[in-house]
């Protein structure tokens, strides 16, 4: 019992406390990073559509004078210029600094996690930020670049003829800040992940993934995967068969844009004989979250179902009634209830 306690204190404080810092840090960063650029988006909206209609009329047919066409995207097109152009150096500046507050949060929680599961502390020296994260925060500016580029070819007198076509070539210039959002997360994972591994290799231990409780169909299949520390996990794992075997091997997450699941040190030594392991019990709650198809909204629903199918198939070793309610979500085609309850992991 107590090890089986001690194994949910584990996986509340990963998935809970220490996730919620990350998260925080993500959201300093992405909050310097795009300040009030979402309203400074629909602020264009409106004016633009202000601008069309007085000239046209309405929305509903092409443009029916070309001067007018013309200065509208004229005005588009430069606003666009001035809200995108400093957002790639300031993303970079952004990601910059938070890189290394990032990989000093991952070597903190290592100790965290190595003293809460042995009682002891494990003196984990700070790392420091790498090359490739280095390398991999300026490419953020090519991400602003590149959105920029195609919303400035969608919005051409040629091309952007109505109303609809307009709002889409803003849309893809404001999906510059979804991109931004995107990469500031994944960049803060790979950081956290490199101060994680750099307390597992000073420890002398193995590397142990864990997922989030609402994990994907993907990173569920690598929960409680344990990798010697200079090795790489295996690419391509899903519990989804049609997302099986896409992906290169990877010595760490993240394993896509906002993944939140990362390693922490294991080492056989520490498991009790005749008790679940932790990494046993992550395995065990990962086949869980498939069967009850706890998930995003976002996740496909029907990834979900082909998983806890798939799951079924090979056995899921779990409780009679989580069987039997998978079995039925099967039949249905849909899990009507995603989210993760509150209260035990």
């Amino acid at each position: 019992m107590a090890r089986r306690n001690l194994n949910e204190r584990l996986a509340r404080l990963i998935q809970g406390e220490h996730t919620d810092a990350v998260i925080r840090l993500e959201d300093r960063a992405t909050q310097r990073v795009l300040g009030n650029l979402d309203d400074d988006f629909t602020t264009l909206v409106r004016r633009t559509l202000a601008a069309w209609t007085t000239a046209f009329g309405d929305t509903t047919g092409d443009a029916t004078s070309d001067p007018a066409l013309r200065r509208i995207l004229a005005a588009v097109r430069a606003a666009i210029r001035r809200l995108l152009a400093p957002l790639g150096p300031r993303a970079q500046r952004a990601l910059d600094d938070t890189l290394t507050d990032a990989v000093l949060l991952g070597a903190q929680q290592h100790t965290a996690f190595v003293r809460d599961a042995t009682g002891r502390n494990p003196g984990t020296p700070p790392p420091r930020p790498g090359r490739s994260l280095r390398d991999a925060a300026a490419r953020v500016r090519d991400i602003v670049t590149e959105r920029r580029d195609r919303a400035l070819a969608m919005l051409r007198p040629t091309v952007a003829r109505r109303w609809g076509q307009v709002l889409t070539g803003i849309g893809t210039a404001r999906g510059a800040l979804s991109a931004v959002r995107s990469h500031i997360t994944w960049v803060v994972g790979r950081a956290l992940n490199e101060g994680l591994t750099a307390g597992i290799r000073a420890n002398g231990a193995q590397k142990l993934w864990v997922t989030e409780r609402d994990a994907c169909v993907r990173c569920a299949a690598y929960a409680g995967l344990v990798a010697d520390v200079s090795d790489d996990f295996p690419g391509g794992l899903s519990w989804d068969p049609r997302q099986r075997g896409h992906g290169d091997p990877l010595p760490a997450p993240p394993l896509h844009p906002h993944c939140r699941c990362r390693v922490v040190a294991w080492k056989d030594e520490w498991a009790e004989p005749g008790v679940p392991s932790f990494p046993e019990a992550l395995r065990r709650e990962a086949r869980r979250s498939i069967a009850r198809g706890f998930s995003l909204p976002t996740e496909s629903n029907a990834a979900r179902i082909r998983a806890a199918a798939e799951l079924l198939r090979r056995g899921a070793n779990l409780p009679r009634s989580v069987e039997a309610y998978a079995a039925t979500a099967i039949a249905a085609g849909r899990f009507t209830n995603r989210s993760v309850p509150t209260g035990r992991p």
